[in-house]
């Protein structure tokens, strides 16, 4: 079976502060044709009934949640993982490794702490996942520093951004394939360079990258879902999204 399409939430944060813009933008993401959406985004007063109820109400699966550290994760990961049943999710991912998270000692404390919040999630019925982005893809001691805390978390699943790994050390394909079976949702995000060397996010199949051969890898190595992801716009947001909707569409067929 082909990997799905989805769409990230964390796209039209703006578009979800209130019950009202909800119910609005998730009708709109479905009506694009998206069925599967990994949920960011959301501020943490919304009722969590009211959000699976209008997920269910629009036909859209909520595979995963996502935070970012220590929000959600902080002095109570219960209401994230409660969020997380509530919405149907399989998935409970969060990113960033704490930039004082400096040597392997720290990392290893760091697991420790987050092994804690693993053992609630499984406890939930829920997989963990790891989002690497921005700076856990720095080296300690010549190991990018998200592959180090996967070796010392054997359980944790990785949740992967091909636009943070561009640029680093990491060589895309070794993820792959390093990590089958354990990395189940993936995001694309495009983007290009504007003449003042700003870097500017764009609909997929409207920047600098051809996703058809990463598509291809997904496919390949058992990705079960793929996100479109922008989070900043020069047009709608819900026509970037489309037009995202509209090239993975292509890729798939």
């Amino acid at each position: 079976m082909k990997t799905k399409i989805g769409f990230q939430l964390s796209s039209i944060t703006p578009y979800l502060d209130t019950e009202e813009h909800i119910k609005d933008s998730l009708s709109k993401i479905a009506q694009i044709g998206y069925k599967f959406v990994q949920l960011q985004g959301v501020p943490a007063q919304i009722d969590n009934q009211f959000l699976a109820g209008e997920l269910k109400r629009n036909g859209l699966v909520c595979v995963a949640t996502q935070e970012d550290y220590p929000f959600g994760f902080g002095e109570n990961p219960g209401a994230a993982i409660e969020r997380a049943v509530a919405c149907g999710c399989q998935y409970l991912a969060f990113a960033l490794i704490p930039r004082d998270v400096n040597d392997t000692d720290k990392l290893k404390a760091f697991a420790e702490k987050m092994g804690a919040i693993e053992e609630m999630v499984k406890k939930a019925g829920l997989i963990f996942s790891f989002h690497p982005v921005g700076s856990d893809y720095r080296e300690m001691e010549g190991v990018p520093v998200f592959q180090r805390l996967l070796k010392l978390m054997p359980d944790l699943h990785l949740t992967f951004c091909l636009q943070s790994a561009f640029g680093s050390t990491t060589k895309i394909e070794d993820v792959f394939k390093k990590y089958e079976g354990k990395m189940e949702l993936v995001h694309f995000k495009d983007n290009i360079i504007l003449p003042d060397g700003s870097n500017q996010l764009v609909p997929l199949g409207e920047g600098l990258h051809d996703w058809k051969p990463y598509y291809e890898m997904c496919n390949m190595h058992a990705v079960e879902y793929v996100f479109a992801e922008q989070e900043r716009w020069t047009r709608d947001a819900f026509d970037c999204a489309q037009a995202s909707y509209d090239y993975l569409l292509k890729l798939q067929q």
